[in-house]
């Protein structure tokens, strides 16, 4: 009885098939003899409502005329309606990802002056070029409009329609070559809601991006706002946590290579210095490198006095012998500074962080600058010898 039931059903699937497969071949027919591109219009919107199976060849079919007939259509009727008809064939084109139509995908980017249509098409190549013939045209697209900053409204939103389709189109072709141009598009001239967009489909084409966002944080060619965006981008990615280590710590150490007297600019390389610093806390890393960069993020007294906190916090975490050669010289300094007299408030949040730290840490290399603060009689106010007390019952 199973059997029977299911003979029937496949029976009645195939007289469905064959009744669709009729209906495309008269869609098609028709399609044919269709003397313009409005009547050309109809018969594809007739196709795409009526979702029949195996419709990739009429749409494909479609298409090649079109692009063959659109240099002669001259009235504004007949371009709306070719503008509509290319819309619909390049999204149904990349919907069922038809490789054999990426040329003439690519031919409607070139030859359609209207942006939403080149934006459509640029979409539709992303899923349907899958031999990826034409994702170097695509990513030489987004660079030379990344290079060229439109200034009026009108070419403005025209580029940010075209660069939206290059933008999703580079996210469908999952290409690691697309990734710095789309990177730069968020960090570009333009608008919000583009480079928003760009935020969003970076991590959708590349999980791990750290190959490219270190080349653009140790190149002399890029700003310091440019570099920080990449450490930000990475921070938001898929990396892995030495990865994302490996990323903080050059942009640590590029953030004491710009020099600057301008308070805007300090201020944001102490932010992303401070950035590096909380990566690296959260990460970790076995770069010995970055504690050179780490000591004159201790030692700089510049725009942001948070900085030697987060030092602190990241030399903790990082809970190496040589994060605590640094802490116990820290340490040394702040006594040295009750000695003299000069030792200030600031100091003493300071002092209050670099203690319990070394405490937390455990090793026996900070007993010394710990017995200091609780046995020399300069260190005789406040809680400072309570709380070295309690960081040497900590050490192993």
């Amino acid at each position: 009885m199973k059997r029977f039931i299911s003979f029937i059903l496949l029976s009645f699937t195939g007289m469905a098939l064959f009744a669709q497969s009729e209906e495309l071949a008269m869609w098609s027919d028709e399609f044919d003899r269709a003397a313009t591109v409005a009547e050309q219009l109809i018969f594809v919107q007739n196709v795409e409502q009526g979702n029949y199976a195996g419709a990739e060849e009429f749409y494909a079919k479609a298409l090649t005329r079109l692009i063959v007939e659109y240099p002669d259509v001259t009235t504004l009727s007949e371009r709306t309606a070719a503008d509509s008809c290319a819309r619909i064939l390049a999204s149904k084109l990349g919907e069922a990802k038809y490789n054999a139509s990426a040329a003439d995908l690519w031919k409607v980017v070139e030859s359609f002056p209207n942006p939403l249509v080149k934006a459509e098409a640029l979409i539709a190549l992303g899923k349907a070029d899958t031999d990826k013939a034409f994702l170097p045209q695509v990513v030489q697209l987004v660079k030379d409009w990344n290079a060229q900053p439109q200034s009026d409204r009108d070419s403005r939103e025209r580029a940010e329609r075209i660069i939206y389709g290059a933008i999703i189109s580079l996210e469908n072709y999952k290409d690691p070559t697309g990734y710095l141009p789309v990177f730069f598009v968020s960090t570009g001239w333009y608008a919000g809601r583009i480079k928003s967009q760009a935020e969003i489909s970076l991590p959708n084409i590349m999980e791990d991006p750290t190959e490219p966002l270190l080349e653009v944080i140790g190149s002399p060619g890029y700003t310091y706002d440019i570099k920080h965006m990449a450490l930000k981008t990475s921070e938001r990615s898929s990396s892995p946590d030495d990865k994302k280590g490996a990323v903080a710590v050059a942009a640590l150490a590029e953030g004491w290579k710009v020099s600057t007297n301008v308070p805007l600019q300090q201020r944001e390389l102490a932010a992303m210095r401070k950035l590096a610093l909380t990566v690296i806390r959260r990460c970790g890393t076995q770069d010995s490198s970055v504690y050179a960069s780490i000591d004159k993020s201790y030692s700089n007294r510049g725009v942001d006095r948070q900085e030697r906190l987060y030092v602190i916090d990241a030399l903790k975490a990082l809970a190496s012998d040589e994060a605590v050669e640094l802490l116990s010289s820290y340490l040394r300094e702040l006594t040295e500074r009750q000695r003299s007299g000069t030792f200030t408030n600031e100091d003493g949040v300071t002092a209050r962080a670099i203690i319990p730290a070394l405490g937390d840490i455990g090793k026996a290399a900070a007993r010394t600058e710990l017995l200091r603060v609780q046995q020399l009689p300069v260190w005789n106010f406040s809680n400072y010898r309570s709380l070295a007390t309690q960081a040497l019952q900590k050490l192993q």
